[in-house]
């Protein structure tokens, strides 16, 4: 673990620098400066894997060598994406009427991966541990990896439960960061990034890590009108659970929850995850 603590005021810090980088090209400088601040971590990758089967590299910031990093990137695009033991799982796409959904992948040992990708990401470059997740939308998905190196050891059991308690956060900045990154380039601002504006310069820093979370168990003016049902959907969904993870914690059926949802979303005018997520930081800042 690092000497800060997710929730302090210098992580919170780091979170509002990253909030503030968005689509800029120090985004990544701070969001590794927040993920370390909460687990050490030496090398992070994303990738862009689209519906027609091709893979993107979107950024890498590491320890590593940048000429290594580069290289690397380079051949897991051209050929090693389709030999990644998640590759099934990234080219699979979402089922069902969800819009985006944010998953921790399982733990893949690195002997799951054949030999030559084996020794050209993980023998060759030190690196001996891998956590990951994926943000899936109808037509791509993001796919966030966060290593260590062995003189840094394998991430501990605490050290994997808190970086999966962060992810769901790191992951939604990181598909923020993608789409405001390619409105910029494009010279134009697309529709649906209108509502994450206010927080880039309004995220108190008073605020816990588990503000969200706390935003939709209490009672106030834009949460008080779902269901309590619809309350505990939303709350797992910002917590980063699958929709069969919920029905599962929930003891509903699948079908039960995909309905709560959509009335939850209903009333708060909003239709995917990522506007709950961009609605509660939103009111966050206007309330704080």
């Amino acid at each position: 673990m690092t000497d800060q603590n997710t929730g302090s005021e210098n992580w919170l810090a780091n979170l509002n620098k990253a909030i503030c980088g968005l689509g800029q090209c120090d985004f990544e400088d701070h969001l590794f400066d927040l993920v370390n601040g909460a687990v050490r971590v030496d090398h992070c990758t994303v990738f862009i894997n689209n519906s027609d089967g091709t893979a993107a590299h979107l950024f890498t910031k590491s320890k590593l060598d940048e000429e290594v990093c580069i290289n690397l990137a380079k051949a897991y695009t051209e050929s090693f994406y389709v030999k990644d033991p998640n590759f099934a799982t990234l080219a699979n796409g979402l089922k069902g009427d969800l819009e985006t959904e944010i998953r921790l992948l399982p733990y893949t040992p690195t002997t799951a991966y054949d030999e030559g990708y084996k020794a050209q990401f993980f023998t060759d470059t030190g690196l001996i541990d891998k956590v990951s997740s994926l943000l899936q939308t109808r037509n791509c998905t993001i796919y966030c990896s966060f290593y260590r190196l062995k003189e840094s050891g394998r991430f501990e059991a605490v050290e994997f439960e808190e970086l999966s308690r962060i992810l769901p956060i790191l992951t939604n900045l990181i598909f923020k960061h993608y789409h405001m990154s390619e409105a910029l380039r494009k010279g134009k601002k697309s529709d649906h990034l209108r509502d994450f504006d206010p927080v880039v310069t309004k995220l108190p820093l008073s605020r816990s890590s588990d503000a969200l979370t706390n935003l939709l168990d209490g009672k106030n003016a834009l949460f008080e009108k779902l269901a309590d049902r619809e309350r505990q959907v939303c709350i797992r969904i910002l917590q980063g659970y699958s929709s069969e993870a919920i029905s599962l914690d929930l003891k509903v059926a699948i079908s039960t929850i995909h309905t709560y949802r959509k009335r939850a979303y209903a009333k708060l005018g909003i239709s995917s995850q990522n506007e709950l997520f961009s609605l509660c930081l939103e009111f966050i800042s206007i309330t704080g």
